[in-house]
Parts: C-alpha cells; structure tokens; sequence
C-alpha cells in the first residue's frame, strides 16, 4: 500500500495515515511529462469517452426531429422545445448537490453509476408514445446526467494541477464537438433503418444512441482510478512524485483537498462565483441551441436532405474541437484565459451576423463555422479559469458546480429563441445569442481586470500583511487568500 493512502480516503475509509512526502523537493520537467502522460493514457480515454455517450444521448433529440419525431407523437405549438427545455430542470437542480458528494461516493463508481442511470432512460425513450411520456424521460435523463459534467471538471482537479488541467478539460469537452459529428454520423446511417419492424426512424436513433451508455457505465469502475493514492496503474514512486507536483501548489495541501463547509460559504460569498456562473450562462445560451438545432438550420439554409444535413453538420463539430484542443494547449502554456474566450466570442459572433444576413447558402454555412469555432472553444476554456483560481476542494467543489448549474440553466430558455414561429430565418435566436455573448465579454472582461489587479496588489506587497504570525503550513492552507497565491485571468 502507498505510503500517500490515508484516513478517509475516496476508495478506502480504513487505510492508515503514514508519512507524507517532502514538498519542498521539486519534480523535473521530464518526469512530470511521463507522469502527465500516464495519466492521460488511463483517464483521458475513459473521459471522453464517457461525455460522448451523455452528449450524444442529450442532444440525439435534435437528430430524432428530423426525422420525424414531433409528426409521430402528435406535437404541437412549442411541445417539442418543452420537451427540450425540460431536461434542464432536474440538470439544475442536482449539479451542486451531485459534486458535494461525489468524492464520499468514490467517484469512479459514481460516474459509472450515473451513465448506467440515464443510458436506461435514453434507450427506453425510443419507445415513448405522446408528449407527457416524452416529457417524464427527458426529466429523467436531466437528473441523472447532472452530476456528470460538473463531476468529472471536479474529479480531473483531483489528479491534475492549474498548469495542466486546461488541456485536459480540453480533451474532455471537445467531446462536445465530437459528439456532433458522430452523432451526425451515426444518425445519417440510421436514417436508412426508416420503417424497419415498424419503428419510423426517430425511434432508431434514441435507442442506438442509449445502449452504449449502460455498457459504458458498467465499465468505468474497473479502469477508472478514484484517487491518485489508490490509483493500482501508478508505483509508490509516481504517487509521491505526483503528490508533490500537486501539493507545491498554495492551497493543494492534504487538508485543503478535503470538503469544508468554510470553504464552500467563501465560494457563497466571493461574488466571483457568480460572475463565472453569469458567463456559463450567457456561453450556454449558444452551446445549447447551436447543438439541439443545428441540423435544423442546415436544413433551413439550403436544399439538402436529411441524411445529408446530418453529414453537413460532420465538419463543423470537427473544427469546432480541433480549435479548442489547440487554444487549450496555447491557455497552459500561457496560463492566460480572457485572452483566449473573449476573442473567440467575437468569432461566434461573426457568424451570427453572417446568418442574420441571409446573404446566401456560403455565407450562411460559413457563418456555422465561424459559431463551431468560438462556441467550444470560448465555453470550455471558462470551466477550466475558474476551477484554475480555487486551489481548495470545497470552495473548488462548490463555485464549479454552481457554475455549471447555471449555465445549463441556459437549456430551459434556449429552445424557445429558436421557435418553431421564426423558422427559418430565426431573428430572434441569432439576436438574443449575440446579446448574450456581448453580456458574457464584458462579464469575462470585469473579471480579468479584477484577478489583475489582485496580483498586482501581491506583487506589491500589500497583502503581506496576511502572512504575519502564521507558519509555512497555515500560510499554505490559506488557499487563493494566501499572498503568494497568483491568479490566473
């Protein structure tokens, strides 16, 4: 057993406290890569593996009206956009709740557990027959899919350090890219099983996209590691090393990686939270409709059929990660966020413009482009900033989930901006993003120019003040509160 394992732990309660590693010893560039590089071969795969099978199981509703879904069911008016909007009621409401507990749970087993829950619910949705039944899955699926997204930004915190996480968050969320393109896919060939045993092809979609989630979910708790001091994959050596690589780090210190309900009220209290959780919502204003009705915007702007709006759709989802994965690689270089987010909200908004023009077939379906670039791209590289700026669990574990509440709060309301009443030019949807977007900037810009300031005042000295009479251990345990803590914006 490694000599980091100790009381409490995520995987084990009864392992014994032994001694610690010195963190005042350093870990060279070269053996930190190996370490990072072994990590990813075990858990980045596993990641986004999982986040494809959620995303695709998520938004698959918007492959499944195209292909005859409203028609089948007798939807009406604003059904379908209820039925979308809905899924983001229980999302909400378990996200923080869900990353709260997450590490009690033992995360590995958790995150299984949850795609176990909402593949069950995505397959048994191919056989819904009216709206109320449609309505009660889509409720379903948004309760056991809360905990997901929050809980693996949480669980990789757990495993990597501010210089790092980035690109990894990267990985992880380009999925959302991905997903799109497979998705679009997977539901071209699908298409050609219309009318087979007597299920219209909509059915088809929901139900191949569900069970590859409960065979995924049965699979995690074998390869995903709970904890780095439990990780079986890792020698006692690269357990320590990474021990050290983490807690180097003001704030990443055995205490301060436990929950503590005075670091969940600082995240309550630091207005902070909310200015991250008002830009995930401004930012999921787009990533939620561009994702649900992007096939049908496509099919709006030019003369295509189904399947080959669903193939449309294959390149944008593909650039959209591409760019992500390479400005996440620039953002832990640099260690610099608004940078990055702020002008890849201008690109998204650009390409609005281009489909509010109307100004033909190119210039509209390069206008997609334009928004796959900046959607991924300026959301994903928010989640990792503010996660980057909370080196304590608690206050980690809290603001990431209040965030992430927030900005799927934005999938009530989306779906109704693109309503079925501005098909197809939908002013309104194209509009309200750009606004949305312009809030968000600012919001990205405020907070920038606060962190700024802060490590200024540090490097000034004028917050030294807050070090006097305390040791080298309570100075660490003081968090981002700590003056020699530097903030990333």
């Amino acid at each position: 057993m490694s000599n980091l394992e100790k009381k409490n732990d995520s995987d084990s309660p009864d392992v014994e406290a032994l001694e610690r590693p010195d963190v005042s010893e350093r870990v060279d560039k070269m053996t930190e890569r190996k370490l990072l590089s072994k990590l990813d071969k075990r858990i980045v795969p596993v990641i986004m593996w999982m986040y494809l099978m959620n995303f695709m199981d998520r938004v698959a509703i918007g492959n499944a009206r195209l292909y005859g879904l409203e028609a089948d069911l007798g939807l009406d008016g604003e059904q379908f956009q209820i039925a979308v909007s809905v899924l983001f009621i229980t999302y909400c409401m378990f996200e923080v709740p869900s990353n709260l507990i997450i590490k009690r749970m033992q995360p590995a087993r958790y995150l299984g557990g949850l795609a176990i829950g909402w593949g069950l619910v995505a397959t048994f949705s191919a056989f819904v027959q009216n709206f109320a039944g449609l309505v009660a899955c889509r409720l379903l699926l948004g309760f056991f899919e809360a905990g997901m997204f929050p809980g693996i930004i949480l669980y990789l915190s757990m495993f990597y350090n501010r210089n790092s996480i980035a690109l990894r968050s990267a990985y992880f969320f380009s999925v959302a890219a991905i997903s799109g393109a497979v998705g679009g896919f997977v539901s071209y060939a699908i298409g050609f099983l219309d009318g087979r045993h007597g299920w219209l092809a909509w059915r088809w979609v929901l139900l191949i996209n569900g069970i590859p989630s409960i065979v995924t979910g049965l699979v995690i708790p074998f390869v995903l590691p709970n904890s780095v001091e439990t990780s079986k994959f890792l020698s006692d050596e690269e357990k320590r090393q990474l021990y050290v690589l983490r807690h180097t780090e003001v704030g990443q210190t055995v205490s301060g990686q436990q929950l503590h309900k005075a670091d969940i009220m600082k995240a309550v209290k630091d207005w902070t939270t909310y200015g991250y959780a008002f830009c995930g919502f401004c930012q999921n204003i787009m990533l939620y409709s561009f994702s649900t009705f992007l096939p049908t915007i496509i099919l709006d702007i030019g003369s295509w059929t189904r399947p080959e709006v669903q193939a449309l759709t294959i390149p944008i989802y593909s650039l959209g990660a591409i760019a992500f994965l390479i400005m996440a690689r620039i953002g832990d270089i640099t260690g610099k966020r608004a940078i990055i987010i702020i002008p890849f909200n201008f690109i998204a908004i650009i390409g609005y413009i281009l489909l509010l023009s109307n100004a033909g077939t190119g210039a509209s379906f390069t206008g997609c482009f334009f928004i796959g670039i900046g959607v991924y791209t300026a959301g994903g590289m928010a989640l990792t900033w503010l996660t980057s700026n909370c080196p304590r669990y608690g206050k980690r574990a809290f603001s990431s989930g209040f965030q992430l509440t927030m900005a799927n709060a934005a999938g009530v309301p989306a779906p109704f901006i693109f309503a079925n009443s501005t098909a197809p030019r939908f002013i309104q949807g194209y509009s309200t993003t750009i606004a949305a977007l312009c809030c968000s900037n600012l919001m990205f810009l405020t907070l920038a120019l606060y962190w700024r300031r802060r490590n200024k005042r540090r490097d000034a000295g004028l917050e030294d003040y807050k070090m006097e009479g305390k040791t080298e251990e309570e100075i660490m345990e003081m968090g981002d509160e700590s003056p020699r803590f530097r903030y990333m914006y």
